[in-house]
């Protein structure tokens, strides 16, 4: 808990002059509160009982005075940690972004977006909280605690001793309560990253859901874990609920037994009836920060709680680094070689000691059933995953060699499940060049066969698609993917069976203006229609994870094996079709 509380006050340092000014200020007004009981300890003694009532005009305006400053100094401060402490957020929230950013697939593959979002927000919230409120009522409560002892002490050590026999009883108590809510609030936030995933994943879904009309059975999901998330609250209530009412009472205890001891001391003459008034104005000082101990401890375990998941992301380091001395190929070409590759996911192994040559400018088809490894051979290509054993080339240069951006920029993706920004079409297309004019853009769209729905759209290429292209059909997404690809003019192109949401004739239309594009570009597609592959350089068959065949659509077809067997059935299928129609 010590660590990570020093590391979240250490967020602070970039902007320690202006809080070291708030703090000062905080100084200064505690001060003036220090002064104000021994001010009404005069006006009772020289001017109520010893009739000095010319002192009375200047007692006042001092009063006034410091009370003027004190509210002064606590809106300057104030002002102070409040932007401060959004600061602090800002950077953090930054931090991790960008931290995120530069994670591999791998770290996506294992952890919810539900849970990250969680921690980015309810977790963020909770620290910047902390800095906020906590740090600065601990140093506030601390300093008054002290200053009114001190104070407190000078008029009257006898009462100050009857005030602090409670304060032992009240640090017990305070320990105990850390110790039993720490791990409630823990509790909390894990359910609540599970309530968040729920969440995210059933909007995200809802199209499925109510296809299925599933609705109920979601329904019943989201009450379960809401459920829970209302039973671990309730507990930290409860806890809070047994320690709250027993502090309060301890530090409320000292106020009769201060007054009754101060009384009993004046009426034995051993003090003046004004240090009495003076005393039990310190009384709150001394006692309010016993008071405020429960909530200073409950906010704290739920900061170091957050903070130990948000610092989880942040020290995660990312398993996929550039090399010190990482370097780029002189010219990208798209000459990719794999040589005896070997990849797996954890202890199951996906590709197995692949050997692979695709030449600039040759298109190399992949196939296979359906886990045979055919995504995960061309994920590789960009090192979005790390290979077990073997080289991957990329014109010359291991991948693990080289410098992450560089290569990625010269390889156009377009996936399966075509992901869209929720930005305008044209905005989408030029994402790998946000600064591509539209000439460019319209061009890449009739490359993909685009062009012409996009204009007919209500706002043509400024159409606002909805969230994950919403709006548009599948087979409308993956031409704007193929078109946003197509812009960066990539070296490599690696298709993912990005046509098989479209149908057979503007599949062919794409691959003839592809031809033209791309003639010069290494191309790799994976497809499960023989019309995509045919006319393949070489065409590459997967079977667990190896590759079983290879060679051209006609050596492929006189061998009889896989391929010819997959020819075969989709030349079944389309005469079944036909003679059904």
């Amino acid at each position: 808990m010590h660590g990570t509380l020093r590391r979240i006050l250490s967020l602070y340092m970039p902007y320690a002059k202006m809080l070291y000014l708030a703090l000062a200020l905080e100084v200064t007004a505690i001060v003036t509160r220090l002064i104000l009981p021994r001010l009404t300890a005069t006006v009772v003694n020289d001017v109520i009982t010893d009739g000095h009532y010319e002192l009375l005009t200047g007692l006042c305006i001092a009063i006034v005075a410091l009370t003027a400053l004190r509210s002064l100094c606590n809106y300057v401060r104030g002002m102070i940690f409040q932007t401060e402490a959004q600061n602090v957020a800002y950077s953090i929230r930054t931090e991790l972004y960008d931290h995120l950013q530069q994670m591999p697939w791998e770290f996506y593959d294992k952890n919810r977006v539900g849970e990250i979002m969680s921690r980015m927000t309810g977790d963020l919230n909770n620290i910047r909280n902390f800095l906020c409120n906590t740090t600065f009522s601990v140093f506030t409560n601390s300093l008054c605690f002290v200053g009114s002892l001190i104070f407190m002490s000078i008029m009257s050590w006898q009462v100050t001793l009857m005030v602090l026999v409670m304060a032992p009883v009240i640090a017990v108590v305070a320990f105990i309560f850390n110790k039993k809510i720490r791990p409630v609030f823990r509790d909390i936030r894990e359910q609540n990253a599970v309530l968040n995933t729920r969440t995210q994943e059933n909007l995200a879904g809802m199209h499925v859901v109510k296809a299925f009309a599933r609705e109920d059975y979601e329904e019943k999901r989201f009450s379960e874990d809401n459920r829970e998330l209302l039973k671990r609250n309730l507990k930290a209530s409860f806890v809070w609920s047994n320690f709250m009412p027993f502090m309060d009472m301890l530090s409320a205890l000292c106020t009769p037994v201060a007054l009754a001891g101060g009384a009993l001391m004046v009426s034995l003459g051993h003090m003046d009836i004004g240090t009495l008034v003076g005393v039990t104005g310190y009384i709150f000082m001394l006692t309010n920060p016993m008071r405020m101990l429960a909530s200073i401890i409950n906010v704290t375990a739920q900061a170091v709680t957050s903070a130990e998941k948000l610092f989880y992301y942040m020290d995660l380091g990312a398993s996929i680094k550039e090399p010190e001395d990482a370097e780029s190929p002189k010219e990208f070409k798209g000459h990719v070689v794999f040589d005896h590759v070997s990849f797996g996911y954890g202890d199951s192994m996906v590709l197995k000691d692949i050997c692979l040559e695709a030449k600039p400018g040759e298109t190399v088809a992949i196939m296979g059933a359906t886990g045979a490894g055919k995504s995960t051979l061309i994920t590789l290509l960009g090192r979005f995953y790390d290979i077990n054993e073997g080289s991957l080339l990329v014109d010359g240069i291991d991948v693990r060699k080289q410098r992450l951006e560089p290569l990625r920029k010269h390889i156009g993706f377009v996936q399966q499940d075509a992901f869209l920004f929720s930005d305008t079409i044209a905005d989408n297309i030029r994402y790998g060049e946000p600064d591509a004019e539209m000439e460019r853009v319209e061009a890449s769209a009739r490359v993909a066969r685009a062009d012409d729905f996009i204009k007919a759209s209500p706002q043509g290429y400024e159409t606002v698609v909805g969230e994950r292209g919403m709006g548009l059909s599948g087979g409308q997404k993956q031409r704007v993917s193929i078109a946003r690809a197509v812009l960066i003019s990539p070296s490599i192109l690696v298709l993912d069976d990005s046509t098989s949401a479209v149908d057979m004739e503007t599949e062919y239309e794409i691959q003839n203006e592809l031809k033209a594009v791309l003639k010069d570009r290494t191309t790799f597609i994976i497809a499960h229609r023989i019309s995509s592959v045919k006319n393949a350089d070489q065409i590459i068959v997967l079977k667990d994870g190896e590759i079983a065949e290879r060679g051209r659509h006609s050596e492929l077809l006189a061998r009889g094996g896989i391929y010819a067997g997959m020819v075969a059935d989709q030349m079944s299928s389309a005469v079944k079709a036909e003679e059904v129609s």
